[in-house]
């Protein structure tokens, strides 16, 4: 296994734990962060995606 390989198996971005937690793909996450996507339901991975990036930025600051 090359090394890049396995630095990019042990190293992961934000935006990768969150779509592995809530069970989509890191794009998915990207557009809900930037505001290209809006969560319609209350209850929809949208939403769940939304409540961990702001969980995220409240444990930074």
């Amino acid at each position: 296994m090359r090394l890049a390989e396995k630095v990019k198996e042990k190293r992961t971005t934000p935006y990768k734990e969150i779509a592995k937690k809530v069970g989509v793909c890191p794009l998915y996450v990207g557009q809900i962060a930037r505001g290209e996507r809006v969560p319609k339901r209350k209850s929809g991975k949208a939403a769940k995606v939304l409540e961990e990036l702001k969980k995220m930025c409240n444990e930074t600051n």
